[in-house]
């Protein structure tokens, strides 16, 4: 007897990146998986202009929607999304990933399992991650859940509430869902079937600054789960002491100790200067052409991310949960 196939509603939250979504689209309908049995619901988070008007799928093969909304985050997103999906299982990936054509029947083929109530899989880049360089993202069984790609049964999400959209950034609220779910339900399943490959691209000093900004939220993710990120912070601070210290004794010849003058310079030098070469190491190992003088700035500069990331922290202490009926009512569905 032949097994009926689940109907799964892929859920994609989107934001002013048409060129992206639309290579996702055009590897979501390289599927493997009967056209007839998913569904792909595209978030839109106040992209300007709406990406339904940029990107050409209205007539595609599979079940595709776009459903808009004012700009709340991705975690709003994809719950826009998942309350109007109607798939038994709810997958969920990013914008600017491209999942392998047998994602799907993956995904399946581990919801067979009648114990399995969430599973996740690798995400491949060509290019690890390099601060200031490139953004990618490579994950392994033991390095947490990510929504770039992720499934879960429908009614397991909707019994939490979905995805805590107290999270306004791309930061902590995929990781926040694992653990919620891992407390209701257990270990969520692993899948080297189900691949999704994140393109790596070069990202630059306003990326860098606005991703420091997204700390806002890390002392609420603390307080839900004291047992997470408990060696993040700790570090930013350290590096603040340390090299607000140097800076400061480096400027400070007039004391008349030229010999702690000239220490805290060449500290500060040998400090860059190792970030410098494994970096570019890295980066030139993967194929990378860079721009030195940009590079060079950066790592100048990226001190000022750990005042950006420890003051961020700072003002976000005292973010509470916002009721989930509220945000839904606020956005209007």
């Amino acid at each position: 007897m032949t097994r009926a196939l689940p109907f799964i509603s892929v859920v994609v939250p989107a934001h002013n990146r048409p060129t992206q979504l639309g290579a996702l689209l055009s590897a979501i309908a390289e599927q493997s998986y009967p056209t007839a049995a998913f569904e792909v619901l595209v978030c839109d988070d106040g992209s300007n202009p709406a990406l339904a008007e940029l990107i050409p799928f209205r007539h595609a093969a599979f079940s595709l929607r776009f459903l808009r909304r004012p700009q709340a985050g991705p975690a709003a997103a994809r719950n826009r999304g998942l309350n109007e999906s109607r798939g038994t299982i709810v997958a969920f990936t990013d914008d600017d990933c491209l999942p392998d054509p047998a994602w799907l029947e993956s995904i399946a083929e581990a919801f067979a399992d009648p114990n399995t109530f969430a599973v996740h899989g690798p995400v491949r880049s060509s290019c690890p991650p390099i601060e200031f360089f490139v953004h990618s993202l490579s994950l392994g069984p033991e390095q947490g859940v990510a929504t770039a790609n992720f499934a879960a049964r429908k009614e397991c999400l909707l019994a939490l509430d979905g995805f805590d959209a107290t999270f306004e950034a791309p930061y902590f609220e995929d990781e926040d869902l694992a653990r919620r779910l891992e407390e209701r339900y257990g270990e969520i399943a692993w899948s080297d079937g189900m691949v999704v490959e994140h393109p790596p691209r070069k990202i630059g000093w306003s990326q860098a600054w606005r991703a420091a900004t997204y700390w806002h939220w890390l002392p609420y993710f603390r307080r839900r789960h004291p047992e997470a990120w408990s060696g993040a912070l700790p570090g930013v601070y350290r590096r603040i002491v340390l090299k607000t210290t140097l800076l400061l004794l480096g400027a400070a010849p007039v004391l008349g100790a030229p010999g702690v003058f000239f220490f805290s310079w060449a500290v500060l030098f040998a400090w860059q200067a190792r970030r410098l070469k494994s970096l570019l190491s890295l980066a030139m190992q993967h194929g990378w052409r860079i721009d030195f003088p940009p590079q060079m700035a950066f790592l100048a500069l990226e001190w000022l991310l750990d005042y950006r990331r420890a003051w961020s922290a700072w003002q976000g202490r005292d973010v509470q949960m916002k009721p989930q009926g509220d945000i839904e009512t606020e956005l209007g569905f």
